[in-house]
């Protein structure tokens, strides 16, 4: 492959630029971003956690994707001096009928291989977290937290040093002829490059860009947005760090949790409401197209 070109400079797609950069795949590899600078959105509007692997189906995909990317992703935060907090987490039960949930929850991460999971009780648990009372709650140890935007610096660095970066670039179209596959740019850097495979990070533009490219309108995507709010600094020493209620089956989400930061913040949250605007972060953003 002579020239590769990344749609995208998100976590994802500078993870991607940077592999086929180190493994010496791509003579040259161009990562194109719409944005004046990386990682400005979902890379970097996330409650940064490294999750252990406790929820997926054990032999998924996504369990295999979850445990080896929690420890690459922890290798490659101590090679880069980024800070990591390995903070660990409870899953706590506070009605009876929460137990045989997690007990099956323990069952589905013993079986993907989460390290050190165990169940505690009361008194097990107040040792962990002082401030949290339940039944019984289920315990990882190695689950952390870490700023993926500090992530996301750090692999913009090392793209750019051995690649190139386009910002300020939206790719209006992608279309693949002859053998190539011809980008069509506007912004800073104007006009069509020509390479030999276009891997597409494109976010929540991803649809967007498809259709542009004469791809099908479906599937589209629909927006939502997490909300959070952040305790107060005088109430930061009640949440030593995660907690997490017991998965409810009749909800699509985790539930509402108490999240620590690398910063030392203790999120709550997050509520799910339908998004007026794909990269707007108020609660009142606006976007008509959208």
């Amino acid at each position: 492959m002579k020239r590769v070109a990344v749609v995208g400079a998100g976590i994802v797609g500078l993870a991607v630029a940077r592999q086929l950069l180190s493994d010496g795949r791509a003579g040259e590899v161009v990562v194109i971003e719409r944005e004046p600078s990386p990682g400005m959105h979902q890379s970097s509007h996330n409650s940064g956690v490294i999750h252990s692997g406790l929820y997926y189906e054990p032999g998924s995909l996504k369990a295999a994707l979850c445990l080896e990317g929690a420890r690459l992703m922890k290798s490659y935060c101590e090679e880069r001096s980024i800070p990591v907090d390995t903070c660990g987490k409870v899953v706590v039960a506070v009605e009876e009928r929460e137990l045989g949930r997690l007990d099956a929850l323990l069952e589905r991460g013993t079986a993907n291989g989460v390290p050190g999971l165990r169940l505690v009780g009361p008194s097990e648990l107040a040792e962990i977290e002082p401030h949290v009372a339940g039944l019984r709650a289920l315990y990882s140890p190695t689950t952390a937290v870490v700023d993926f935007s500090a992530v996301t610096t750090s692999l913009a660095a090392e793209v750019a040093e051995g690649g190139k970066l386009l910002v300020a670039t939206e790719v209006a179209s992608a279309v693949a002829k002859r053998g190539e596959v011809r980008l069509s740019l506007q912004g800073e850097s104007e006009g069509d490059i020509a390479c030999d495979f276009a891997i597409v990070c494109a976010g929540m533009q991803s649809d967007r860009l498809a259709v542009r490219s004469g791809g099908d309108p479906e599937p589209r995507i629909v927006p939502f947005r997490g909300s959070y709010y952040r305790l107060v600094p005088s109430a930061r020493h009640l949440v030593q760090g995660l907690v997490y209620p017991v998965p409810d089956p009749r909800y699509p989400f985790l539930g509402i949790h108490l999240t620590k930061t690398v910063q030392g913040e203790v999120l709550v949250g997050p509520n799910a409401c339908l998004a007026l605007s794909r990269h707007g972060y108020g609660g009142l953003a606006f976007d008509l197209e959208d």
